[in-house]
């Protein structure tokens, strides 16, 4: 209750997300639970943030945690410690090492922040669009050409719909070849719409993700099948 008290009554602005930071660990020392503790202290970091209209749905320090296990627990553990001395806070547990544990948590936010910035490029995007393409084409050979790069390109960069024949008129190509193109498109992921005729929208199957978004997630890539 004193936990869930304290930070949720602080003031608003940059102070909440410095809260953010130190409720992790403060949580993670209460210990409230037999297991799980320190899932439910990562799930909670990354719904504050969430809450606070930091994140917008497009990164999350859960990748960050996840990717820096080792000081994430040196870091909690070392806020753990009790306070050395007269100029190390007035509570029971050491403040410079719980400003660390800060600091290293607001770090690993920016830099999921830039790593996320960089991904969604749009120059950056075009380029793992059209590698994605290309291997479809020359390597999997079922069906996709590079020539579908501009209106996945535009797709990508506007999140619109377009009708089908606005995205066949974007491709270069004969009636019958655009048609065809657009079904293996859709066949494989690349393309999606709700019904045989309906608007197309870009799509981001599970196969695409080490092109359009490397690193992001490295079992995908490790699991990656035609």
């Amino acid at each position: 209750e004193r936990w869930g008290g304290f930070y949720g009554a602080v003031r608003r602005g940059e102070l909440q997300i410095a809260a953010a930071a130190a409720s992790h660990h403060r949580l993670a020392w209460i210990h409230p639970f037999r297991d799980g503790n320190g899932r439910v202290a990562r799930l909670h970091t990354h719904l504050v943030l969430g809450k606070l209209g930091l994140t917008n749905g497009l990164w999350s320090p859960l990748r960050g945690f996840a990717r820096s296990h080792e000081a994430y627990y040196a870091r909690l553990a070392a806020a753990d410690e009790p306070r050395a001395g007269d100029l190390d806070g007035r509570g029971n547990l050491s403040e410079r090492a719980l400003v660390e544990w800060m600091a290293y948590t607001l770090e690993l936010c920016l830099d999921q922040v830039y790593f996320m910035t960089g991904l969604l490029d749009l120059a950056g995007m075009k380029d793992r669009i059209a590698a994605c393409l290309a291997f479809e084409e020359q390597v999997l050979k079922q069906g996709v050409r590079a020539a579908s790069l501009r209106g996945l390109h535009y797709l990508f960069a506007t999140q619109s719909e377009l009708e089908r024949s606005e995205f066949k008129a974007m491709l270069g190509l004969g009636d019958r070849l655009a048609t065809a193109q657009v079904s293996a498109l859709i066949k494989r992921g690349l393309l999606v719409s709700d019904s045989p005729y309906g608007k197309l929208r870009f799509g981001v199957p599970q196969h695409a993700l080490r092109f359009y978004f490397p690193k992001l997630w490295p079992e995908a890539e490790a699991g990656a099948t035609p």
